[in-house]
């Protein structure tokens, strides 16, 4: 083995390592997130790079699985509030940080259709 490959052999493998170490935007990686604790890089490292960027909020799709979520950030880079969504089981949980709350006895969804998902 000459020195040039015997140099890229570490190399090679620490990419392999690094590729395998790779968490996937889960349910179960997301509950892992704590608001006002975790700040951007916790978060990059627990569910991984985000499908989109938008400085303030960060937003995970898993079209397969049919789930996204969105990470809104405080000023500071730190977790404000998370937002989970399921489109097979109708899930919705948590809440934009900015929206306006509605007034008193105002439902602003209501739902009176389902559609189905089928299997992939």
């Amino acid at each position: 083995m000459t020195r040039r490959t015997s140099g890229w052999l570490p190399l090679a493998g620490a990419l392999v390592l690094l590729a395998g170490c790779a968490r996937p935007f889960t349910r179960e990686h997301f509950e892992m997130l704590q608001v006002g604790v975790d700040d951007r890089e916790d978060v990059r490292y627990v569910l991984g790079k985000p499908t989109a960027d938008l400085q303030d909020q960060w937003f995970y799709d898993d079209l397969k699985r049919h789930y996204s979520a969105v990470v809104f950030f405080d000023p500071d880079g730190r977790v404000q509030a998370k937002e989970w969504m399921n489109a097979k089981t109708g899930e919705w949980e948590g809440r934009n940080p900015n929206a306006d709350e509605p007034p008193p006895g105002e439902v602003r969804e209501r739902h009176k259709t389902t559609t189905r998902i089928d299997e992939d």
